[in-house]
């Protein structure tokens, strides 16, 4: 009989390297999860991240609807922004691709650039993209058709128990937020996801593409965005394989999908 998990976490994050929202339900394509990172982050015209600023990690964001993001702040409130179509438009280097985004206005920026201490602009994509992975294990997904900005693939899934293995090995113990999924699942054994082909549901099927290799942004408090050495210090001595793409770090599986539906927390995943 397959193994069977149960999904018991969805998260989108509306806006690349900020903070995310915790979902009940969400519309998943194959281009993932809808609204998740629709928009990015720019400093001195270029795309950056929260391994290069990791106070992004404080600006909370929640997706209002399909073209309304509100941005909060601890220090310096909240802000709905409609995404801007028009506006100035620059071309910008995303992971080796050559993309058009739209420059979303001076108030957004500010409450971003306040937030974080750092001059920086917030851009939209200004239309959908042929993404080139040209890496040998992402074959599956290379040449997909983008409307977002995801690193790789559109969903990253984790579990509950790998993270508790990782956490028996840790002084302090971390959040699965540190690690930025869009799926939870519960009911697999510690990194039993590394194995899986394929995740099924009622309409969809989740297929595996690659590890997950982490960075520095797994040692960000997701909440203060200060900054330490774990978790990635010890996932290093026993999740570290050889010849990664990115360091070889392993937590989480990449997964490209297939099928459209609506799931929900407490939904039934097949594991292949």
């Amino acid at each position: 009989m397959a193994a069977e998990c149960k999904i018991v976490g969805l998260y989108s994050y509306p806006v690349k390297s900020c903070r995310g929202s915790s979902m009940e339900t969400v519309n998943l394509s194959p281009q993932g999860i809808e609204g998740d990172r629709q928009l990015m982050i720019l400093k001195d015209n270029k795309f950056t991240n929260q391994a290069r600023l990791p106070k992004l990690a404080t600006i909370a964001t929640r997706r209002v609807d399909g073209s309304t993001i509100e941005f909060s702040h601890d220090d310096v409130g909240s802000f709905e922004h409609t995404i801007a179509r028009d506006g100035e438009e620059l071309v910008i280097n995303f992971y080796g691709n050559q993309v058009t985004v739209i420059d979303q206005g001076d108030d957004v920026a500010e409450l971003v650039s306040s937030g974080i201490g750092t001059s920086v602009r917030v851009a939209a994509l200004k239309e959908t993209f042929t993404r080139s992975v040209p890496l040998e294990e992402f074959a599956d997904i290379d040449g997909i058709d983008q409307s977002r900005f995801v690193d790789v693939a559109p969903i990253l899934v984790t579990s509950v128990a790998s993270l508790a293995d990782l956490n028996s090995r840790l002084q302090n113990s971390v959040p699965m937020e540190r690690f930025r999924p869009n799926i939870v699942v519960d009911g697999l054994d510690a990194f039993e996801e590394d194995q899986a082909n394929t995740l099924e549901g009622q309409g969809l099927r989740l297929v595996r593409a690659t590890h997950c290799e982490r960075c520095a942004v797994t040692c960000t408090d997701h909440l203060t965005g200060e900054r330490s050495k774990e978790p990635l210090a010890t996932l290093k001595t026993y999740r570290q394989r050889e010849g990664g793409y990115a360091g070889g770090v392993m937590f989480g599986a990449y997964m490209g999908v297939e099928g459209s539906d609506r799931i929900r927390v407490g939904d039934t995943l097949t594991l292949t």
